[in-house]
């Protein structure tokens, strides 16, 4: 039923008053001060700003389109942000119409559309009616009668997967073709029945297209992204997608745009792009954002408008030809400072004035600030207008036409146009309609100039394309690297290219990178080929360098006759910079066993070489541990018991060393170790199984150690039942803040063999506060904290004693064990960053939430999943100890974790001046 209109006096009169902002300049002097409310903006010169829509017609407006009569489609949350599970059953959220009665741009009007949806992403007026994106479907609603309800509810598609954070399907679309669009997110497994073609299956990000009646279904963008939002064309057609996640942070990267040609592949690059036809290394972004969280994107004239959710701003981007892409000049388009100013859509009228959408406070489902959503605070829609004069958007021309074939020979001609666009256009145009004949303009084309990556990919995707063996395998007659190397990536990827060993090893050692690359990808999917191999690197032996002989090496690590090779090599080794580079190979080889045939020199070189030689023998135990070389296993007890020896070479021996007893004089270096405080001094005991007399020792050293390093001593102390020892303990994590630091389910697993009177007491002295609690030490922090130094911070932040740089990059320089920092002051307020400090385990970021995977034995391995496939996945538990590697076939169960790996309590860890410190040194990183 339709919802009573709201209508007599404007409704933003209704709030007080109207809001028009005034021209301001956005340039680097100061701009106007120019506030709505407690919302200041900024904008570009030349526009003047009004807010259209806002409560109560609207309260918290997510996606928008509008109709062909100006009205305004807006899907709307509930506040919610239940599990989507919950959602998927509440279906809480709904669809607004907007109309503008009077025509002054002023929305004051509306209906409820459509209500009963799930997390509606995304809308499209198309043709009479609206299809709007509620995962894991898209859905058709009509208006039959015109009285603003929708009658008709119609499936257009459903993608049949909703995960975590429901990103799986994002749109839809209006393509320049007529056809409409849509992401998937996620990395949910959906299968698809594709024209003409086997059933396919993927776990990647897409954008797909279809026509309206739901025929031609297609992908038309591949990447290992985790969530692709936005689309929009340019003026050519061509399409640009705004996404998050096209690498794992780092250097204040992290989201951006791509210019989406046609069969390319992004990143990030992990598992889920197996199998996906490559050219090449992956196509790269055409700009970069940062922890933006990019959603809505709109062409204006020739430039992108772009929402950047977690920085606030809607981002401009001047388009320039680069080569056979584009690069972008940006600036801020319009900003606000408010923290919960979220813009999610932004779009173009009919009188080319700009739509903004802000979604308000609500959201904290997968983007969390806080960890306390605010479904009081409220969005709105506003209009930028340019005061002198409206851009009249531009008609783009279609960009996936086939192309004519009466056209293909002027298509050919332009293979060898020097506007490169224009190549890489012809070669798309060739390659889907399949051209008989075009291979060799194809191959011309590519050894006419040295192409860039996109002009390089559309020809070789051209080639894989045509699908012609023969006219592609004539590039062997050639020298000319560029086109050896697209017909490797074309004739392995093609039915019956039949690439063989002899056209594929000799190119390994290559001076061209694009071709040695090119080899080693048709390498990796040749295991039939060991025996070939075997004889290349025996005559490649000491031709090629260490870096080509690596990368051959690494593929076939587990293979005897590899092992057996290096063994030998390192045996011949005769100069002195050839072993640490081989025992540095073995060592980043990850076996886990120590291969019989490496025994022999590994034993030589710690008997008879320098310090240096033996440092790197022990780092290849350490990671291939000699479970049943006795020999080795006697070197390494004497060098850890030998007071002769460097703390480095001990240190190491004690971290190879497989058995899990610690002989007295070795366990006698470990304590000096954390009694002079020694940094990573855990990952020595880490493995290790300590005599009750020895727990006793080390319980009193835990509040020595750093804090990153408690969690890993508290875990020996799982299967103690001594009551001496449990009393140690107990008292050791009842100083101040050296319980806080562990996290609940470690210290349960560390106290569970004690009596019920030792735990309570633990429990009574180290319980996690309650929300209220939370809420109220935030509070006091927030009131109570002095101003920081940002340069007291920096070193801080750098120390072993905050270990916050072990863990966290900024910049290039740190671990990457959490999320990335270089831009973390200008998407969180002060008090997101003390809440992060004080209690990690509220939220976690996304892709890097830890999971508890539990094995078939009964092991439990609790950390951050860094990549997986389908026979494996990785763990990185500690920043301080290797990751762990688990086979898929091994696991029984994996479940979200509850705590963040991120040591607690560091808020009373430091003094009040110092965390001060840490927070102005964060703000400071925008």
């Amino acid at each position: 039923m339709p919802e009573g209109r709201i209508s007599g006096m404007k409704w933003f009169l209704y709030q007080g008053a109207a809001l028009l902002i005034g021209m301001a300049a956005w340039a680097e002097e100061p701009a106007e001060s120019l506030k709505f409310g407690e919302r200041e903006f900024r904008f570009q010169l030349g526009y003047t700003l009004e807010l259209v829509a806002g409560p109560p017609l609207v309260e918290r407006p997510i996606e928008a389109s509008l109709d062909d009569k100006g009205r305004l489609y807006v899907t709307e949350s509930s506040g919610s942000n239940d599990p989507v599970e919950v959602q998927q059953t509440a279906k809480p959220h709904r669809v607004l119409r907007l109309t503008d009665e009077d025509g002054d741009g002023i929305y004051d009007t509306r209906t409820v559309f459509a209500e009963g949806l799930m997390f509606p992403e995304g809308c499209l007026w198309k043709d009479g009616s609206l299809y709007v994106a509620a995962v894991p479907e898209i859905l058709k609603f009509t208006d039959e009668d015109g009285d603003g309800v929708a009658e008709r509810r119609e499936v257009w598609f459903d993608g049949k997967t909703t995960t975590g954070c429901a990103n799986d399907l994002h749109g839809p679309y209006a393509g320049p073709d007529g056809w409409i669009y849509w992401c998937k997110g996620a990395f949910a497994e959906q299968t698809y029945s594709l024209p003409g073609q086997p059933e396919w299956t993927t776990r990647a990000a897409h954008v797909f297209r279809s026509r309206a009646d739901g025929s031609g279904l297609e992908p038309v963008f591949t990447a290992g992204m985790d969530n692709p939002v936005g689309l929009a064309w340019t003026p050519e057609g061509e399409l640009i997608v705004a996404g998050t996640f096209f690498q794992e942070p780092a250097g204040g990267q992290r989201d951006g745009l791509i210019h989406a040609v046609y069969g390319g592949v992004w990143g990030k690059d992990h598992d889920v792009l197996q199998g996906h036809p490559r050219t090449g290394t992956l196509l790269p972004p055409m700009t970069h954002l940062g922890p933006a969280a990019p959603c809505g994107i709109t062409r204006y004239g020739r430039d992108l408008l772009v929402c950047q959710f977690n920085l606030r701003q809607i981002s401009r981007h001047q388009m320039q030809p680069q080569g056979a892409s584009y690069q972008t000049t940006d600036e801020t388009f319009l900003s606000c400072d408010h923290p919960d100013f979220h813009p999610t859509d932004v779009l173009q009228a009919a009188d080319g004035s700009v739509l903004v959408v802000d979604t308000g406070g609500w959201y904290k489902l997968c983007c969390p600030t806080s960890q306390i959503a605010k479904p009081e605070v409220l969005g709105a829609i506003y209009r930028l207008r340019k005061t002198d004069g409206e851009i009249s958007p531009a008609c783009p021309t279609p960009q996936w036409s086939a192309g004519d074939p009466a056209d293909m020979a002027q298509q050919i001609k332009n293979l060898s146009a020097a506007d490169l666009h224009v190549r890489r256009r012809a070669a798309e145009a060739l390659g889907r309609s399949h051209a008989v004949g075009a291979v060799p303009a194809i191959l011309q084309s590519l050894a006419a100039s040295e192409p860039d990556r996109f002009l390089f990919h559309a020809l070789t995707y051209a080639l894989l394309q045509m699908q012609d063996p023969a006219a592609t395998r004539a590039a062997f007659q050639q020298e000319n690297a560029t086109v050896l190397a697209a017909a490797l990536y074309a004739l392995e990827q093609m039915p019956g290219g039949q690439l063989t060993a002899s056209e594929t090893l000799p190119r390994l050692g290559s001076r061209d990178e694009r071709l040695r690359d090119a080899a080693f990808f048709v390498l990796n999917r040749h295991r039939d080929w060991a025996s070939e191999i075997q004889t290349w690197l025996e005559a490649a032996r000491p031709a090629e360098s260490i870096e080509t002989l690596s990368r051959v090496v690494k593929n076939f690590a587990t293979e005897s006759w590899v092992q057996a090779w290096l063994s030998e090599a390192l045996t011949q080794a005769d100069q002195p910079e050839q072993s640490p580079k081989l025992l540095r190979l073995m060592a980043e080889m990850s076996l886990d066993e120590l291969p019989d045939a490496w025994a022999p020199p590994l034993s030589k070189i710690l008997r008879q070489d320098s310090a240096a030689h033996q440092l790197a023998a022990l780092n290849v135990l350490a990671s291939a541990r000699p479970r049943h070389q006795a020999e080795l296993q006697t070197l390494l007890r004497e060098f850890a018991a030998d007071a002769g020896k460097s703390s480095a070479l001990r240190r190491a021996a004690l971290v190879a060393q497989p058995n899990p007893e610690l002989e007295d004089a070795a366990f006698e270096f470990v304590l000096a170790q954390i009694k002079s405080h020694t940094s990573d001094v855990a990952t020595l005991l880490t493995g290790k199984s300590l005599t009750f007399p020895q727990l006793r020792q080390v319980a009193p050293l835990i509040p020595e150690i750093g804090i990153l390093e408690r969690p890993m001593l508290a875990k020996l102390f799982a299967e103690c039942h001594d009551e001496e020892v449990g009393a140690a303990l107990v008292q050791a994590l009842k100083i101040e803040n050296v319980g806080t630091s562990i996290p609940q389910e470690i210290l349960q697993e560390a106290t569970a063999g004690f009596s019920d009177h030792l735990r309570q007491e633990l429990a009574t002295a180290v319980s996690p506060p309650a929300p209220a609690e939370q809420s109220a030490r935030l509070e006091e922090l927030e009131k109570t904290l002095p101003e920081g130094e940002v340069a007291r911070g920096v070193m801080l932040f750098q120390s072993v004693r905050t270990a916050c740089s072990t863990c966290h990059p900024v910049g290039y320089k740190g671990g990457h064990l959490g999320p990335d920092l270089s831009k973390v002051g200008a998407i969180r307020t002060r008090r997101d960053l003390l809440e992060a400090i004080a209690f990690p385990s509220a939220s976690f970021v996304r892709s890097f939430e830890p999971m508890l995977v539990t094995l078939n034995n009964g092991t439990v391995t609790y950390g951050i999943i860094s990549n997986q496939n389908a026979e494996s996945l990785t763990l990185n538990t500690n920043p301080l100890l290797p990751a762990t590697h688990v086979l898929r076939s091994e696991i029984k169960s994996i479940a979200p974790g509850s705590f963040s790996l991120m040591p607690q309590g560091l808020d009373r860890a430091l003094s009040p001046a110092e965390l001060a410190d840490i927070v102005a040194y964060l703000q400071s990183l925008k």
